[in-house]
């Protein structure tokens, strides 16, 4: 973990709509931002189409509930574009944050590799552990 005056090298970014826990993972770990974060450009309430680019320019994990940024047009073509690795929570619409957390964790060693796994790929995460997804062309 990074001390305070170590500069920060994000690798995971958690989309806004799973909030909580980008803050929760960024107060035990110091490379994960979120829209907002003081280590991103990226701000509370940019849309998709904005800050996509920068999480695959920058080859930043990303962990999202938002299935359909797999199949909106734009979004789709910058996954594509841009190499977007994509962890997607395709159950979490089912559970609170709690129960968000505790999944994420059970499989953070698993989600901690994919970090270095050259993208564009979607997987999804459920109860029962990580999955390949496939992009839509």
């Amino acid at each position: 973990m990074s001390g305070r005056n170590t500069p920060v090298t994000p690798r995971f970014f958690v989309d806004e709509n799973t909030l909580p826990l980008g803050k929760a993972l960024a107060a035990v770990r110091g490379d994960v931002v979120f829209p907002g974060h003081r280590h991103t450009c990226i701000r509370r309430g940019d849309l998709d189409d904005a800050w996509l680019p920068i999480v695959g320019e920058a080859a930043l994990l990303l962990i999202t509930r938002d299935r359909r940024i797999r199949y909106r047009l734009i979004e789709k073509r910058l996954l594509r574009d841009y190499s977007v690795k994509g962890l997607f929570l395709t159950q979490a619409g089912h559970m609170n944050m709690w129960e968000i957390l505790k999944m994420v964790m059970r499989n953070w060693e698993q989600i901690d590799a994919l970090a270095g796994v050259p993208g564009p790929w979607a997987k999804s995460l459920t109860r029962v552990g990580i999955n390949d997804l496939k992009l839509p062309d």
